[in-house]
């Protein structure tokens, strides 16, 4: 894309963010029904950003080779229907029903998963479940079963978190789907420690990928929690994610302030080891994990955290039969940036948490109650010598810095921004034949709750 038409983008999408800006305060969540234990209300979540790239996927284009500078627009409105029935005796019935229409307009990021414009209407929720209120005496809602089209994840979203990927449907960046195309999920709510036992299957976005497993998790309000998984994959379609099929996954994870009670109730510390393995049609053997500190000088003005994670996935070698390429299933961005999309240019568009050795180094200042901004820096190497299955002889694959700021406008409107520099390594440069050039990228965006 010109530039010229990438700042007319820019104008377009800043509008946009305005228009939505505009309303917010006056707006709030409608209570349709509330009668005799049935509820319905009805909410909204809407979104609209804007995403400018220069130098697109380090210069290396694959479409058209004036296209190095990029740029679009990103939204979607969605509709949220919530019911619930309490029973008083015999617990609580809730559902959900919710749609979404997306749109992406212009150029995709970098990797050509969309040219022009791409929208759609596509269900997102249409689920059932119940809760066993008081109906067993060891714990209030001891039970919930539920069962449908929903969101479901386990820990902090490592492994499991969001069920589609968007770009077919638009908004990629924005990405309002979140929810399994269906599940079947028993939360067993005991403490200190409860248990999932779940089935999940994805849309064709990922495989038409269906699981199922177990989680059970260790829960202290001070120390924190500890976690364990294990998955099974039934089926996945041929093709990008063929080789999910029959394969294990087990993991371990813990998060918390374990030193609060040595007066350490800033140190924050998180990790998780997935181990995969079998498989129907190839033999699968890999290991990612990642691990984080974080410390917050709560004397301070602004409130600094620092905070620095390592993070590893397995790549394949080529001189073995198995297939040691770590399988990231369904990460997602679940608490703040970094988490677990690893850069706003290298993890949204080249290197999805597979081959690759990842040091992040966070710093995040709170000027107010409202408002957050940080700086992120990232050291991208490969695991293995190979880009995208081309042989390399560096594992350096790239550096990235990212500035964001955050604006909790209120309690229904959040605004981001983020400016991003990735630069080329000896990796990339010896994949793209020795031409690349820095890629810079520019995001703001509101989100609208209500």
């Amino acid at each position: 894309m010109q530039k010229c038409k990438v700042g007319h983008l820019f104008g377009l999408g800043f509008l946009a963010v305005l228009l939505i800006f505009t309303p917010a305060i006056a707006k709030a969540e409608v209570t349709l029904i509330d009668n005799g234990g049935f509820k319905a209300g009805l909410s909204l979540e809407m979104a609209a950003a804007v995403i400018a790239i220069q130098n697109a996927n380090f210069d290396n284009v694959t479409y058209d080779d004036t296209d190095e500078d990029r740029g679009y627009f990103d939204g979607f409105i969605k509709p949220i229907l919530n019911l619930s029935y309490d029973t008083a005796a015999a617990g609580s019935f809730y559902g959900g029903l919710s749609y979404a229409a997306t749109g992406s307009y212009g150029n995709d990021g970098q990797w050509d998963m969309w040219k022009g414009n791409t929208e759609d209407i596509k269900s997102e929720q249409l689920y059932i479940g119940w809760k066993s209120g008081q109906l067993f005496s060891l714990e209030d809602d001891l039970l919930d079963l539920s069962f449908g089209e929903q969101e479901f994840q386990i820990g902090d979203g490592f492994l499991v978190y969001d069920g589609e990927f968007d770009g077919q449907y638009g908004a990629y960046w924005t990405a309002p789907h979140k929810s399994f195309d269906n599940t079947a999920v028993v939360r067993l709510n005991t403490t200190p420690v409860r248990a999932d036992f779940f089935y999940l299957k994805s849309d064709d976005d990922y495989g038409d990928t269906e699981l199922y497993g177990i989680n059970v998790e260790h829960i202290n309000d001070t120390l924190g929690t500890i976690g364990a998984t294990w998955m099974t994959v039934t089926d996945s379609i041929d093709g990008t994610y063929g080789n999910r099929k029959g394969m294990d996954v087990y993991s371990l994870r813990g998060q918390g302030t374990p030193f609060a009670s040595m007066g350490l109730a800033d140190l924050f510390l998180s990790a998780e080891y997935a181990k995969e393995m079998s498989g129907d049609r190839v033999e699968k053997d890999a290991t990612g994990w990642y691990a984080e500190a974080g410390y917050t000088v709560s004397a301070l003005p602004w409130t600094p955290t620092l905070s620095y994670r390592y993070a590893f996935f397995s790549g394949d070698d080529a001189g073995t039969a198995d297939d040691e390429s770590f399988d990231p299933l369904f990460y997602g961005f679940s608490r703040g940036w970094g988490t677990h999309f690893m850069g706003e240019i290298v993890g949204e568009y080249q290197l999805f948490n597979s081959n690759q050795k990842t040091q992040m180094v966070k710093l995040n200042l709170q000027p107010t109650e409202s408002l957050s901004v940080g700086g992120i820096y990232y050291d991208f190497k490969l695991d293995q010598k190979n880009v995208y299955g081309v042989p390399v002889t560096s594992d350096k694959f790239a550096n990235e810095i990212d500035l964001y700021a955050d604006y909790a406008v209120n309690d229904n409107l959040w605004l981001t921004a983020v400016f991003a520099l990735a630069t080329p390594d000896d990796a990339w440069k010896e994949y793209d034949g020795g031409v690349a050039e820095d890629t810079k990228l520019f995001e703001i965006g509101a989100f609208l709750y209500f």
